[in-house]
Order: C-alpha cells, then structure tokens, then sequence
C-alpha cells in the first residue's frame, strides 16, 4: 500500500479526537452508556498523503487492516495541502453480500474528525469486482471515508474484504471562478471586459459551487458579463453535469442564458438541463447573463465553463431566442367582471393593451414582470396624463404539467393606505376557466408577496391592470410585480422520489433518515380534487414519526364527505386504518408515530374550497431511539456534562496549536 502517515497536524488531530472521544466515553459510562453510545464513534484512523502531483497514488486496505477493529470500523482520511484539492477513484470494491460491509464517503470535511452526525455523500455497500466509477472530488483538501463492519467473521479467513481506489491531489487554482464575487452573496459573480491596453481581464473560467465537487443543493448563482460596446461574449462549456431529467423539460437544475446584463423572457438565448456536447454560445451584444438554479434534492458535479468577450466584428452565429412571444392585441374579447372594455382602452391616454404568451414547449421556466410595459407606456403617453396598463399573461402546459407561479416584488395599492381591499382597475387578476371562459377567480393587491398560485390544469392566465403615474398608498417605491413561471409535473413537491406523473411521492429511511415534505404548491394553496400520498419505508427495525410544523386544511367537525371537507388521512397499510381520526381545519403543531416499517400520509381535496395545507418533518426512528426518548433523562442530562468537556477540548486544544506552532 503507498500510504505514509500525514503531516503532524492530521495526526495531532485524529489523536485529539481519539483522547477527547474517551475521556467523553468514560464521563457518559458513569451516568448513562446506552445515551452516549448514539454521540461517539470511536474508530481507528489511517492517514494518506503521498506526495505526488501528476500521477495517481494507491490505496489499499483489506481484512488483514480492519481484522478486530475498535467498534467495528475503520476511518481513511486522504488529506492534501491547504490549497488542494483530492479526487478519489473507487477501483475494485469486495464486500459480504447483505450490506454486512459498507464504505461512507465524506468529501465535505474541514478537519479529520467523522461524528455518527456527520452526513455521508454517498454510501457503497454492494460487492463489484471492477467498478471503474467517475472519480469523486473532495471541496477542500480532506477526503474521508469511514468503513462499518456488521458482524465480522471470527476468522480472517472468513473474510475476503478488499477496497482498492486511486488519488490524486489537485491545485484549486484550476478551478477558481476568475470574477468578481458580489458582497454578501455565495455564488453571484461580475465579469468586467479590460479596456484596451490591458490583458488579462478579456477571458478566463468560471464554475459551478464546489467544482468539481458536487454543488449544493437548493442554490441560485448569477454570472453577469458586462462588455464594452465593441465586443461580444462568448462561452464554452468544456464540462456540464446535471442531474438526468426524469419527465422532459427543465422542471429542476437548470442553466438560464439571457442575450442582456438582466433578465427578461424576450431575450432568453437557451435554457440547459441535461449535460450536452460542447458547444459555444454568443452573445448579440456586449453583455450576458447566466442563472444557475438548483431547485432539486439531487445534486451534480455542475459546469466548468470559459468565457471571452471577443470583437463584435467577429463574425459569429446569431443567438436563437427560444423566450414566450409577445403580441399586441388590436382587440381584447370581453373581460369578465370589472376589466377595462376596448372602448374605455381606446380613450387618450388608454396607451398599453397586450398580450403575452408562455407555452411549456418553448420554455420550462422564466420571469416575467409589469416594468417591461411601463417603458413604452412612458415613450408613448403625454405628460400630465394618466396611462392604463392592461396585459394578459397566458400560460399552456402540455401532457401532465401544472403551471406555478411565484413571485419576487410585488407592490400595487389598495383602495386607500389603511385598507386591504383591491379595485378592479388596479389590481393583478387571477383568472379562470369557466365554460370555456376566463374569469376573475381573485384581485391580488397591496405591498406584500403574494402566496405562489398554482393551475389545476394545463391552463392559467392572469391580467394586469394598472396606471401610470401610480397612486401609491404606502412607502413601497416599487410599482407593480416580477414574478417566476414555472411549468411542472410534481405539484411543486420537491422532496421525496415522485411515481410517475402522479402525486406520489416515496421517501425511505437508505436515502434519508429526516427531511420537510409538504402539501401541492406550499405555502400557496393546494389544488382542487387532487389525492397526494406520501409512502414511507423504513427498515424492519424502524418507526416513523411525523411532526406537522404547519397545518390549514379546509375543513370542519369529522372531516368527512358529508361536511365537504378536506382532508389528511394516516394509515400503516395502503388501505384505510381505523386506529387513526381524519385530520382537517386550521390545527396547532402536533406528532403522529406509526406501528410499523410503513406509513402512509394522503391529502384528500375536494372542488369545494381549498386551504394552505401542510408541511411536516418526517423522521426515521429505530426501536432503540424510541426506548431512549420515552426515558425519564432529557435533553438537559446531555447539556449539563457539556461544560466540562468543553474545558478539556479547550486544554487539548491548546496543546494541540502549541505543538503545531513548536513544529513550525
């Protein structure tokens, strides 16, 4: 094995996590064994660091290496310099079969120290002979891996255990976003083109989160490139990874290309959510903007990219704009209730009435925002004279897609400052079909977001009718609303592993032990006559409990169809399960615990009314979990031994820097 043991710091810190584990261990054994046994893992550590920056190190462990082991695990940190990086390729793999073997990953750490806390990226328990995987890429300089052992043989020759993977340290300079990060932001960048005479600033790289690690789940980065009006931007993505799309469509992690420094739908150049052949991307003028956004729970190695700003004498393709059309409507049909008519449109000063169209074949997702008409209204109107705004905004889905929208700013006055109320003609519409037409469903008005609006079927239109100058009634400068449009398939429920295009969603414990789920379209209100269940699998050896943090489900007395009412419904079977009541109406926080591995949630919805709905936490819990929670001892029995191991931490920590100090 071409393993050596690592700098002195490594090793000073696995020794300092073993010294503070057992003093904490022989305090716990005193008071309460069973308890401080779900804190600590105690395991021995192997340190690798062979220095070697062209070539791919070895590393090797077998049965021999982990034969009788503390705890029955065994924990490898690969660690590098400070500015380094590690990529770790899994080899050869040879496990018992039934998952007795398994190998955690940690490629996340800051320093060599794995708590039974800790999170694990990916888990390997299946036996493979030849495995060759891409490789897996450390954020920092510390890889980790950490092996269990269920049930060792007795013999060694027993156990044909064998784990063979290469490594290799990598300098982070190579993956260094060479913009300007915006204050306060994680992942927004500013790409400035140098004036002449300056070299340098015309061309670099730019990545996604972490890369080539995994990016985070659940982010939204901007990169903005602002040329001189002499070039143009081009890009090339030399490496692009997301996570494979299940239903067609950019749904989740997706790239957004605008032809602009900002985002408008009319100039979308492309929209990316799968990995594609390389391929360049030009700008028509002199500057770009590129939304990465990462709605998902999976997560992807993410994109390398170069970009230049090149000439704009250069010749070079013309960019394809895929945004929504946008179409001036000479005549409106009718508007129900309270809309401006076309007569009342066709008097001075009557100066926008438009219409704009976003169809789920062209684009997936996009914004869309009440600023892009008031420009021309400005150009167009007389001074001293009120202009009206009145645009449609039409959304079609296709096949099983819903349309939700969610929105940014939002700031249109009420009847008066002191009130809640919205007038007919000053107000967003939310409209719908009723025998074949549009109507006002609900006035949407004031200075606070909106709840996100969701279609009960593969159709939604708003309209907006406004004026300018506006009549503010509060302090809110902003006048008018941006908003996000999205067309989906999974009812806007992001956790869990959805069955088809049908509102089920399946979470077990493997994949993950806690974790939120939610009713369609929270914290919007859920749809009309849909049914969403919620399957649960745990291990044999698993319960689940399910905290509501919020529940709204329109509904009264027994929850039942003779009250019209909504509702939630609890079962440890498929089928319906007497020992649970039906949950409905506005209810405070409270737990349900099932019998069994299984446990089924379902929302029941009618045509009648609908509400918020609900978000929980689930959590997996195992029969020793529970023994220990319905003990007597509380969480205060773990806070009061803290201060003491604090202060020992403390004094090891200074011995610890001490000797780095010495060393250096």
């Amino acid at each position: 094995m071409a393993a050596a043991w690592l700098a002195p710091e490594l090793a000073l810190w696995c020794l300092l996590a073993l010294v503070v584990v057992q003093f904490a261990q022989s305090q716990q054994v005193a008071s309460n064994s069973k308890q401080q046994s779900q804190l600590w893992l105690d395991c021995p550590c192997i340190h690798v660091s062979e220095r070697n920056s062209t070539q791919w190190g070895k590393l090797s462990i077998n049965a021999s290496q982990t034969f009788g082991s503390k705890n029955n695990c065994l924990m490898i940190f690969i660690g590098g310099q400070t500015d380094e990086l590690v990529a770790f390729q899994l080899i050869e793999l040879q496990l018992r079969h039934g998952c007795l073997d398994s190998v955690e990953v940690f490629p996340y750490l800051r320093e060599p120290v794995i708590e039974n806390a800790t999170q694990a990226a990916y888990t390997w328990c299946q036996h493979s002979n030849a495995r060759n995987d891409t490789p897996v890429y450390s954020s920092g300089r510390l890889l980790g891996l950490r092996l269990r052992f269920q049930q060792p043989p007795n013999k060694l020759d027993n156990w044909h255990l064998n784990l063979t993977a290469n490594y290799r340290f990598l300098k982070k300079d190579k993956f260094k976003t060479e913009g300007r990060l915006l204050m306060g932001s994680y992942c927004d960048y500013y790409f400035f083109a140098s004036t002449m005479g300056e070299s340098g600033g015309n061309q670099g790289y730019f990545h996604s989160p972490r890369f080539p690690a995994h990016y985070p789940a659940h982010i939204k980065c901007a990169y903005k490139f602002i040329g001189r009006p002499d070039t143009r931007v081009e890009l090339l993505f030399e490496e692009l990874q997301l996570p494979p799309v299940t239903s067609g469509g950019c749904q989740l992690d997706a790239l957004t290309i605008f032809d602009a420094e900002s985002a408008h739908m009319s100039t979308v150049i492309d929209v990316i959510c799968s990995s594609r052949p390389t391929r360049r991307i030009f700008s028509s003028g002199p500057d770009l903007l590129l939304e990465f956004n990462a709605s998902s729970n999976r997560t992807a190695k993410g994109f390398r990219c170069k970009y230049k700003f090149v000439p704009s004498e250069q010749e070079q393709p013309q960019p394809i704009m895929v945004a929504a059309s946008v179409a001036t409507a000479a005549k409106q049909p009718a508007k129900a209730n309270s809309l401006l008519s076309d007569m009342e449109l066709s008097k001075p000063g009557r100066a926008i009435d438009c219409k704009q169209t976003y169809d789920s074949r062209v684009n997936k997702s996009g914004t869309f925002e009440s600023n892009q008409l008031l420009g021309s209204l400005k150009k167009n109107s007389k001074p001293g004279v009120a202009g009206v705004i009145q645009c449609r905004y039409e959304f079609e889905a296709h096949g099983s897609e819903r349309v939700q929208i969610r929105f940014h700013d939002f700031n249109v006055p009420t009847e008066n400052e002191n009130s809640t109320g919205c007038l007919a003609n000053h107000a967003l519409h939310v409209l719908t079909e009723t025998r074949g037409k549009f109507e006002t469903q609900e006035l949407v008005c004031g200075a606070f977001l909106p709840k996100p609006l969701m279609s009960n079927g593969p159709k939604m239109q708003l309209q907006f009718v406004g004026r300018l100058p506006p009549t503010m009634t509060n302090k809110v400068q902003y006048y008018g609303f941006r908003a996000e449009y999205r067309f989906l398939t999974n009812f806007g429920i992001m956790s869990g592993v959805q069955q088809g295009d049908e509102c089920t969603f399946i979470y077990n414990s493997s994949e993950r032990i806690s974790g939120l789920f939610h009713s369609p379209n929270f914290p919007g209100y859920y749809l009309e006559n849909v049914v969403c269940n919620y399957y649960f699998y745990g291990a044999s050896d698993e319960r689940i409990v399910v905290h509501f943090t919020y529940f709204d489900v329109e509904g009264i007395d027994n929850c039942d169809h003779q009250t019209a009412s909504d509702y939630v419904e609890f079962s440890n079977f498929m089928s319906t399960d007497r020992k649970y009541q039906k949950y409905c109406g506005k209810l405070p926080d409270f737990d349900v615990r099932s019998d069994g591995f299984f446990f089924r949630v379902t929302l029941h919805s009618n045509d009648r009314f609908v509400g918020i709905g609900f978000r929980a936490i689930y959590t997996f819990e195992t029969k020793t979990q529970e023994k220990i929670l319905g003990d007597n001892a509380s969480m205060e029995s773990y806070v009061s031994a803290a201060p003491s191991l604090n202060i020992v931490l403390l004094y090891y920590l200074i011995i610890l820097i001490a000797i780095i100090e010495y060393d250096m």
